[in-house]
């Protein structure tokens, strides 16, 4: 018999920018991101349409746990990946598998490429719910970086950078959890 403990922590989000290297709209016809109003219940959104369809891309993600110096930043994960196989969840490496299967909730990506041009692709509301992430013990900030690049243009199309923190819930948060 297994016993599993209930997760005390949580992700809070603090800020969320996004930016493109495509300054000359080639790729992207137009995107916006940012996080929503209630300071409480923090979530972020993306959302972008591109100028057309887009077959080959890659995806980059980087997370890292930043560390008073003189500590060296502790890197979680740095990976870069073909986007169509991150987008039929092939050949991924499990974190990645996980960040996807929870991202369908919030998100209207397509399960395989390509990417349409002239359709609005999103991401709103997205909360990371840590019960879902296996052993996270720890309060930290958390620093993570994802895009989307172009392969045969070299072009990086769109950026995300999210500043965040795991945190130990309030007690009020864990009895209204049970």
């Amino acid at each position: 018999m297994f016993a599993f403990e209930q997760n005390d922590f949580e992700l809070q989000v603090d800020n969320f920018t996004c930016s493109s290297q495509d300054t000359d709209y080639r790729i992207l016809k137009e995107f916006r991101c940012g996080l929503n109003k209630n300071a409480k219940r923090r979530s972020w959104y993306m959302e972008f349409k591109l100028q057309e369809v887009t077959s080959e891309h890659e995806v980059f993600m980087t997370i890292v746990l930043p560390r008073r110096k003189p500590m060296t930043e502790f890197v979680l994960l740095n990976l870069t990946t073909d986007g169509c196989q991150l987008l039929s969840n092939r050949n991924q490496v499990p974190l990645m598998r996980l960040g996807r299967n929870i991202m369908e909730r919030f998100s209207n990506f397509p399960k395989q490429c390509p990417f349409e041009g002239d359709v609005i692709y999103y991401i709103r509301g997205f909360r990371l719910d840590l019960s879902l992430l296996p052993a996270v013990e720890m309060e930290t900030p958390v620093h993570i970086q994802f895009g989307y690049q172009a392969k045969l243009q070299g072009v990086l199309w769109l950026q995300g950078n999210l500043a965040a923190r795991v945190q130990r819930m309030s007690e009020k948060k864990r009895s209204k959890k049970s």
